[in-house]
């Protein structure tokens, strides 16, 4: 039986108010958790025509990636891709760089950028900086995210507005 990320409908109806503590709190520990949710919440500007949520994790492949393997989202099921930094990205809905070295992170980005309904997701508000759409607080106890607002409306992508409440706001240091 595939597995659904009911741990976001948990975090949606938690508000705004609770948005620091209710990432960490719900459990999620790895990005493909964290991704997992935002593919719930993220409408793609083609969304009517995907069939599957293909996932496309820069190198190196990590052990984790088989955390999508039963996962549905939208009656869509995910299937994961590993690209280098010279691979093509068409095809791809999330770019996953979470865990890919910086050479082929900045490589990847860089093609990405000219790609529109290319969901991008990084580590740290550095990557948000870049160009990055969605930037995870892996290494922040907290846990959360940020989202670059004006990369994702640049990329044609709306998001649900209870994704937006969770996020933190971008460069916010010590919001609690």
């Amino acid at each position: 039986m595939p597995t659904r990320p009911r741990h976001w409908i948990r975090l949606a109806l938690a508000g705004a108010s609770l948005a620091a503590c209710v990432c960490a709190d719900a459990g999620l520990q790895t990005p493909q958790e964290y991704i997992s949710g935002f593919v719930l919440y993220v409408h793609w500007p083609d969304d009517a025509a995907i069939t599957s949520w293909q996932i496309c994790v820069g190198y190196p492949a990590t052990g984790e990636d088989t955390r999508y393997a039963n996962l549905v989202v939208r009656d869509r099921p995910f299937t994961v891709r590993h690209v280098g930094a010279k691979d093509a990205l068409a095809g791809c809905q999330v770019l996953d760089l979470t865990a890919a070295d910086a050479a082929t992170a900045t490589a990847l980005m860089q093609s990405a950028q000219a790609q529109r309904g290319l969901l991008t997701v990084g580590n740290g508000k550095a990557f948000c900086s870049t160009g990055g759409l969605i930037c995870l607080r892996m290494n922040d106890p907290r846990g959360g995210f940020e989202i670059n607002l004006s990369g994702v409306k640049n990329a044609g992508f709306s998001i649900n507005a209870k994704l937006l409440m969770l996020a933190r706001p971008a460069g916010a240091e010590g919001t609690p």
